[in-house]
């Protein structure tokens, strides 16, 4: 079985464990016909995303973005600046 030591993706990602997993599990839940692995992938989703995140190939920022985009149900209003008279 291949193991993957973590210590290099920590670096990558920020310095968390829980930010680690929380973008290889976004990434491996991205992977479709239009969003391929940049890597070569013999293992399964979550082990081909921590590989990536390990390699550099993918910007944690632009993964993050992913994310939010993702979940968000709520969406700030943008100020008008019109009405704002303060």
């Amino acid at each position: 079985m291949a193991r993957i030591s973590n210590a290099e993706g920590i670096k990558k990602i920020g310095g968390s464990q829980f930010e680690l997993i929380m973008a290889a599990a976004g990434r491996a839940r991205s992977y479709s016909a239009d969003n391929q692995p940049l890597t070569p992938h013999f293992n399964k989703r979550g082990m081909t995303a921590l590989r990536e995140i390990e390699a550099g190939l993918i910007s944690p920022e632009e993964n993050r973005e992913m994310m939010i985009k993702k979940y968000q149900s709520v969406f700030p209003k943008e100020a008008d600046p019109i009405l704002d008279t303060e």
